[in-house]
């Protein structure tokens, strides 16, 4: 399965993002809003892109602050809102020439403005048989695993060290045992040793009596 990564998808600084013909260009929006869920709704109302079916557009609660206070970057923002649907256009018909299509498809404004694709976001083959439609649910299930954190780091590597003693233990004491039984056998072959000189001197005094008699 073909997959590219669209991490570094910029629309904030793309060249074709701020060449907007003037009648597409939106004024700037009047008014205050009381809370950043009012300028939320604002916007859905008013960009197709927010609601769109084949894609997502995630803005930062932080960045939508930021708008409300400052009427330049609300204008910024909502320039960039505007052209995203004929942006998605040209993407997906440059994907699809390549036999390509775009899974996962979402952008991200960050609270600096910053528009970037989804970690989540990859490209994948146009026509996905049954098996590519499961190796697309597997990736999907994969980006969205938990990371581990330094405390299940540091359990795992607790773990391979507590095995590792384990083992090193296992080891000193089979050393242990072997040493234990080559001792045992040393000490019988000195005991038969000592039986055998034994039996030779008491056969020798046994014979020097008899002779003696």
């Amino acid at each position: 399965m073909m997959q590219v990564g669209l991490n570094n998808y910029q629309f904030g600084n793309s060249n074709v993002m701020e060449r907007v013909d003037n009648k597409n260009t939106p004024k700037k929006s009047e008014g205050k809003y009381a809370s950043v869920s009012a300028y939320q709704a604002y916007l859905k109302d008013k960009y197709p892109c927010l609601t769109a079916p084949n894609y997502k557009v995630t803005i930062s609660p932080a960045y939508l602050e930021k708008c409300i206070r400052d009427p330049e970057k609300a204008e910024l923002l909502e320039k960039n809102l505007a052209h995203i649907p004929v942006s998605k256009q040209m993407e997906t018909a440059f994907w699809s020439a390549q036999g390509a299509r775009v899974v996962n498809d979402e952008l991200i404004f960050d609270e600096n403005g910053n528009c970037c694709g989804s970690p989540n976001t990859y490209i994948t083959n146009s026509k996905p048989s049954s098996d590519s439609s499961v190796e697309d649910k597997i990736s999907e299930k994969n980006s969205q695993k938990k990371k581990p954190s330094p405390q299940d780091h540091y359990e795992k590597r607790k773990l391979i060290r507590e095995q590792f003693e384990e083992r090193l233990a296992e080891k000193e004491y089979l050393k242990d045992q072997l040493e234990e039984e080559e001792m045992k056998e040393e000490m019988l072959k000195k005991s038969v040793l000592s039986k055998e000189q034994n039996a030779g001197r008491f056969i020798e005094r046994y014979e020097a009596n008899i002779l003696k008699s």
